[in-house]
Protein backbone atom coordinates (compact mmCIF):
# COMPACT_ATOMS: atom_id res chain seq x y z
CA UNK A 1 0.00 0.00 0.00
CA UNK A 2 1.34 3.42 -0.93
CA UNK A 3 1.52 6.36 1.43
CA UNK A 4 -1.08 8.22 -0.64
CA UNK A 5 -3.58 5.39 -0.11
CA UNK A 6 -3.27 5.75 3.67
CA UNK A 7 -4.65 9.30 3.83
CA UNK A 8 -8.36 8.41 3.72
CA UNK A 9 -7.88 5.68 6.31
CA UNK A 10 -6.00 8.01 8.66
CA UNK A 11 -8.72 10.64 8.18
CA UNK A 12 -11.14 7.98 9.47
CA UNK A 13 -8.80 7.53 12.51
CA UNK A 14 -7.47 4.10 11.49
CA UNK A 15 -4.61 3.54 13.95
CA UNK A 16 -3.08 0.67 11.96
CA UNK A 17 -2.91 2.86 8.85
CA UNK A 18 -1.23 5.58 10.90
CA UNK A 19 1.25 3.05 12.27
CA UNK A 20 2.00 1.92 8.69
CA UNK A 21 2.47 5.53 7.66
CA UNK A 22 4.85 6.17 10.56
CA UNK A 23 6.97 3.16 9.66
CA UNK A 24 7.04 4.12 5.99
CA UNK A 25 7.86 7.81 6.51
CA UNK A 26 9.68 8.28 9.83
CA UNK A 27 13.22 8.07 8.44
CA UNK A 28 12.50 10.48 5.60
CA UNK A 29 10.72 12.94 7.90
CA UNK A 30 13.60 12.69 10.39
CA UNK A 31 16.18 13.35 7.65
CA UNK A 32 14.28 16.45 6.44
CA UNK A 33 14.14 17.79 10.01
CA UNK A 34 17.78 16.90 10.70
CA UNK A 35 18.90 18.53 7.45
CA UNK A 36 17.35 21.78 8.60
CA UNK A 37 18.00 21.91 12.36
CA UNK A 38 21.32 20.00 12.40
CA UNK A 39 20.62 18.42 15.78
CA UNK A 40 19.36 14.86 16.13
CA UNK A 41 17.53 15.45 19.43
CA UNK A 42 15.61 18.41 18.02
CA UNK A 43 15.03 16.54 14.75
CA UNK A 44 13.54 13.61 16.67
CA UNK A 45 11.19 15.96 18.54
CA UNK A 46 10.19 17.68 15.31
CA UNK A 47 9.59 14.29 13.68
CA UNK A 48 7.20 13.37 16.48
CA UNK A 49 5.50 16.78 16.26
CA UNK A 50 5.09 16.26 12.52
CA UNK A 51 3.31 12.94 13.00
CA UNK A 52 1.09 14.36 15.75
CA UNK A 53 0.08 17.13 13.34
CA UNK A 54 -0.54 14.60 10.57
CA UNK A 55 -2.82 12.60 12.89
CA UNK A 56 -4.68 15.71 14.03
CA UNK A 57 -4.88 17.52 10.68
CA UNK A 58 -5.22 14.83 7.99
CA UNK A 59 -8.78 16.01 7.45
CA UNK A 60 -7.21 19.21 6.04
CA UNK A 61 -5.31 17.31 3.33
CA UNK A 62 -6.77 18.51 0.03
CA UNK A 63 -5.35 15.89 -2.31
CA UNK A 64 -2.20 15.60 -4.34
CA UNK A 65 0.81 13.86 -2.85
CA UNK A 66 0.22 12.89 0.79
CA UNK A 67 3.94 12.24 1.14
CA UNK A 68 4.81 15.76 -0.06
CA UNK A 69 2.17 17.21 2.29
CA UNK A 70 3.74 15.40 5.25
CA UNK A 71 7.25 16.48 4.26
CA UNK A 72 6.09 20.09 3.93
CA UNK A 73 4.73 19.89 7.49
CA UNK A 74 8.14 18.60 8.65
CA UNK A 75 9.95 21.32 6.72
CA UNK A 76 7.71 24.09 8.08
CA UNK A 77 7.96 22.83 11.66
CA UNK A 78 11.75 22.72 11.36
CA UNK A 79 12.02 26.18 9.81
CA UNK A 80 9.68 27.62 12.46
CA UNK A 81 11.80 25.97 15.15
CA UNK A 82 14.93 27.64 13.74
CA UNK A 83 13.17 31.01 13.64
CA UNK A 84 12.20 30.65 17.31
CA UNK A 85 15.79 29.66 18.17
CA UNK A 86 17.21 32.63 16.27
CA UNK A 87 14.78 35.00 17.96
CA UNK A 88 15.80 33.63 21.34
CA UNK A 89 19.52 34.00 20.59
CA UNK A 90 19.01 37.51 19.21
CA UNK A 91 17.07 38.51 22.34
CA UNK A 92 19.89 37.18 24.52
CA UNK A 93 22.41 39.29 22.58
CA UNK A 94 20.15 42.31 22.57
CA UNK A 95 19.66 42.11 26.35
CA UNK A 96 23.41 41.96 27.03
CA UNK A 97 25.38 44.99 25.73
CA UNK A 98 28.64 43.06 26.18
CA UNK A 99 27.67 40.94 23.19
CA UNK A 100 27.05 43.87 20.86
CA UNK A 101 30.26 44.59 18.95
CA UNK A 102 31.15 45.97 15.58
CA UNK A 103 31.53 42.41 14.36
CA UNK A 104 27.97 41.60 15.42
CA UNK A 105 26.70 44.73 13.67
CA UNK A 106 28.65 43.77 10.56
CA UNK A 107 27.09 40.31 10.73
CA UNK A 108 23.64 41.88 10.99
CA UNK A 109 24.34 44.06 7.93
CA UNK A 110 25.52 41.01 6.01
CA UNK A 111 22.36 39.19 7.09
CA UNK A 112 20.24 42.02 5.68
CA UNK A 113 22.12 41.89 2.38
CA UNK A 114 21.64 38.13 2.17
CA UNK A 115 17.96 38.48 3.07
CA UNK A 116 17.53 41.03 0.27
CA UNK A 117 19.39 38.77 -2.15
CA UNK A 118 17.16 35.81 -1.26
CA UNK A 119 14.11 38.02 -1.74
CA UNK A 120 15.01 38.40 -5.42
CA UNK A 121 14.29 34.68 -5.90
CA UNK A 122 10.85 33.23 -6.38
CA UNK A 123 9.47 31.36 -3.37
CA UNK A 124 10.17 27.81 -4.55
CA UNK A 125 13.75 28.65 -5.62
CA UNK A 126 14.37 30.38 -2.29
CA UNK A 127 13.09 27.31 -0.42
CA UNK A 128 15.29 25.03 -2.54
CA UNK A 129 18.37 27.16 -1.77
CA UNK A 130 17.60 27.31 1.95
CA UNK A 131 16.92 23.58 2.19
CA UNK A 132 19.97 22.63 0.13
CA UNK A 133 22.20 24.91 2.22
CA UNK A 134 20.68 23.43 5.38
CA UNK A 135 22.00 20.03 4.35
CA UNK A 136 18.84 18.51 2.89
CA UNK A 137 19.71 16.20 0.00
CA UNK A 138 18.57 16.97 -3.54
CA UNK A 139 16.60 13.72 -3.62
CA UNK A 140 14.66 14.72 -0.47
CA UNK A 141 13.97 18.21 -1.85
CA UNK A 142 12.73 16.62 -5.07
CA UNK A 143 10.37 14.43 -3.05
CA UNK A 144 9.21 17.37 -0.97
CA UNK A 145 8.30 19.49 -4.00
CA UNK A 146 7.30 16.57 -6.22
CA UNK A 147 9.89 17.56 -8.83
CA UNK A 148 12.47 15.51 -10.74
CA UNK A 149 15.90 15.54 -9.09
CA UNK A 150 17.45 17.13 -12.18
CA UNK A 151 14.97 20.00 -12.01
CA UNK A 152 15.85 20.65 -8.37
CA UNK A 153 19.57 20.67 -9.22
CA UNK A 154 18.99 23.00 -12.16
CA UNK A 155 16.79 25.37 -10.14
CA UNK A 156 19.37 25.41 -7.34
CA UNK A 157 22.16 26.22 -9.80
CA UNK A 158 20.12 28.97 -11.49
CA UNK A 159 19.14 30.45 -8.12
CA UNK A 160 22.81 30.59 -7.09
CA UNK A 161 23.62 32.41 -10.33
CA UNK A 162 20.89 34.97 -9.57
CA UNK A 163 22.19 35.40 -6.02
CA UNK A 164 25.77 35.81 -7.25
CA UNK A 165 24.69 38.42 -9.80
CA UNK A 166 22.65 40.32 -7.19
CA UNK A 167 25.53 40.35 -4.72
CA UNK A 168 28.06 41.44 -7.35
CA UNK A 169 25.80 44.34 -8.34
CA UNK A 170 25.44 45.42 -4.69
CA UNK A 171 29.16 45.12 -3.89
Amino acid sequence: MTVDNLAPKIARRDKQAFSDLYEAMRKLVFSVCLGIVKNSDYAEDLTQDTFVTVWEKTYMFKGGSYKAWILSIAKNKSLNFLKRQQRQVFTEYEDNPAFVTNSFEDDMALGEVLKAALACLDVKDREIVLLKNSGVKTKEIATLFDLPRGTVSWRYSEALKKLRKYLEEKA
